[in-house]
């Protein structure tokens, strides 16, 4: 794919994200900013342990060689490092499951966001790609979050580190110190810009992320399973998921080729550095008169020095680079969904309602094309209205704005004479019970799929009366632990497998246990015979008793027994009136429902009595 750098946005600065960050992680533990500080500051006392017992007992060989002395020596350094190497091992162990937790308290405010926001945002391949690139913020402990957080207490212990082999090389020279600071500096930069790099291909992997990992997903869905075997589709997704992969390692080369070469400029610099640094030393000893023990000190401090100044200079760059997926996964909380009204007013108490769709018009994000122009259409109180048409009419647009998964483009949508918009979409929602076209099971138990609620939550009799209502009792009480068997086999081993007709029986009942006072069928049982869709609608209606009804359909004699007909065409409502009116104005309704009653006609005028 083409090589391209994605320009980074105006970004936040590294101290409000810093901020945010300390913020709510002390919010949420304390205790890890103790266990971390401690463990920091031991982790930069520990390798002066190592500078000065070589300096001490090459001293003391080199003078009075006291055994006593080296005794002691020997004796202070080995408690010091052992108390100090068993602290950092303890400490770090306390701290990092707290830091997990932490991590996974930023990855619940992403996935709260994912689940709330607008609803048209899920259909935006822009939107899914900045989804995939914060959830690279939240994905390990060395990216992003967790990432961050260790780097910031890293740099702190390096700079504690670091001043006290600043000190200890002053005092041989300040131009080796310059020198040294100067060439680690060279190093920093370099690593810096490869990172910027790094990060500036995250879109693209971000992208390629999100295609693979649908087909990885695919080719792991029992769904898709039948499709797969008598298609013959496994040669063509796994070659679909290898490209995806080939292309994904291909960016990643170029990254880790930008990484080489920065590698190979640092180890040139450091035979440079590192060998002038120690002829200088040699020098001293020879001609300078140093001691031994001190020219042990300063070859340890030098390579110490340089580590440590590189670690800073590392974690600065790693720093820089979180900060920029840390950009990321603010940006995607703070994505704007449709504002709420600022002094929302209440639901009407008292069902059932109206809904009056006034001069709407509609065209769906980033596109041109509107689906609806300045349509009206009424549905009174009590009314089952179906809205009927062929595929593509406009039929599943007209449930998404009406149950506010997605704004009108122009005009309004009124409850009870009421603009929908002045409704919170938390309260809006409650008044609907939706059965959908893409029907979906969740791989816990049937209890759970009907009520959609915490165990804790859920009403075990209306769940069972909702079953049987909606013609499921007899296989739900068949099954060895009834309504508390798993769904799938995903999480369960001995999970069932319901049948089409039998997973569009569950949601039913899913809409049945929530008792809105809106129903809407979007065409769920596009997968049952004529007659038995007819027989499941009729019962259906027998059920619900006065509430508001939208049925969507596209086999028009199923909804014949509703008060209103609307029959969509071109984004417009063509035809309206009851089943035996449009069939007399022999239009375009009168001349589908002849077409498709060609196919069934003898056995569905036997069902309905025609």
């Amino acid at each position: 794919m083409n090589e391209k750098k994605e320009p980074l946005k105006n970004q936040r600065s590294l101290k409000t994200n810093i901020k945010f960050l300390i913020h709510n992680a002390w919010i949420w533990d304390k205790k890890v900013f103790v266990y971390f500080g401690i463990y920091t500051v031991l982790a930069a006392i520990a390798p002066f342990i190592r500078i000065f017992l070589p300096k001490f007992l090459i001293d003391e060989l080199m003078g009075p060689k006291r055994v006593n002395n080296l005794i002691v020596i020997i004796g202070i350094f080995f408690i010091l490092s052992s108390a100090i190497n068993y602290s950092i091992a303890y400490l770090k162990g306390a701290y990092y499951p707290r830091m997990i937790l932490i991590r996974f308290k930023f990855t619940c405010m992403l996935q709260k966001k994912s689940l709330i926001m607008d609803f048209k945002n899920t259909e935006n391949p822009k939107i899914l790609n900045d989804i995939e690139s914060a959830w690279t913020s939240v994905s390990n402990n060395d990216t992003g979050i967790e990432g961050m957080f260790h780097k910031l207490f890293g740099v702190f212990g390096s700079i504690i580190a670091f001043m006290g082999y600043v000190t200890i090389v002053a005092t041989l020279s300040p131009l080796v110190l310059a020198y040294l600071i100067i060439n680690v500096l060279i190093t920093y930069f370099l690593n810096l810009k490869v990172k910027r790099y790094e990060y500036g291909r995250k879109n693209d992997i971000a992208d390629i992320n999100r295609k693979s990992n649908y087909i990885y997903k695919t080719m792991y869905d029992f769904s898709y399973g039948k499709d797969i075997r008598i298609y013959r589709l496994n040669k063509w997704l796994s070659n679909k998921f290898k490209n995806f992969k080939k292309n994904h390692v291909g960016i990643y080369k170029k990254i880790q080729y930008k990484y080489f070469k920065a590698a190979v400029v640092d180890v040139l610099l450091l035979l440079v550095r590192e060998g002038i640094i120690y002829a200088y030393l040699i020098y001293q000893v020879l001609y300078r008169g140093m001691s031994i023990g001190n020219f042990s000190m300063y070859f340890i401090t030098i390579g110490g020095f340089a580590a440590w100044m590189q670690n800073i200079m590392n974690d600065l760059a790693h720093i820089n680079t979180q900060n920029l997926y840390l950009n990321d996964f603010r940006d995607f909380l703070e994505i704007k969904d449709e504002g709420e009204i600022q002094t929302p007013v209440n639901i009407p108490e008292e069902p059932p309602y109206e809904i009056e769709f006034k001069n709407v018009s509609f065209k769906y994000p980033n596109t041109n094309r509107y689906i609806y122009k300045d349509i009206s259409l009424k549905i009174t109180k009590g009314q089952r209205l179906a809205i009927v048409g062929i595929n593509g009419a406009g039929k599943t647009t007209f449930v998404k704005l009406l149950t506010r998964l997605y704004e009108p483009t122009g005009g309004e949508i009124l409850l009870n004479g009421i603009n929908i918009k002045k409704f919170t979409k938390e309260e809006y929602y409650k008044i609907f019970s939706v059965v959908f076209q893409d029907i979906k099971m969740l791989a816990f138990t049937v209890e759970e799929n009907v009520a959609l609620t915490h165990k804790d939550n859920i009403n075990r009799e209306k769940v069972i009366e909702s079953i049987d209502m909606a013609g499921m009792s007899e296989k739900i009480n068949s099954l060895h632990k009834g309504i508390d068997t798993s769904v799938l086999k995903i999480l369960d081993n001995n999970g069932i497998e319901f049948s089409g007709g039998q997973n569009q029986r569950i949601a039913l009942a899913r809409a049945l246990y929530k008792d809105g006072n809106v129903v809407i069928l979007d065409e769920p049982t596009a997968a049952l015979d004529p007659i038995a869709e007819y027989n499941m609608y009729k019962d259906f209606d027998k059920i619900i008793g006065d509430k508001t009804a939208v049925y969507i359909s596209h086999r028009l004699a199923s909804t014949r027994f509703c008060d209103a007909i609307a029959f969509f065409e071109n984004g417009k409502v063509k035809e309206y009136g009851t089943h035996d009116e449009l069939l007399k104005k022999n239009g375009s309704y009168a001349e589908m429902f002849n077409v498709q009653a060609q196919y069934y006609k003898e056995e569905l005028c036997e069902e309905v009595g025609q």
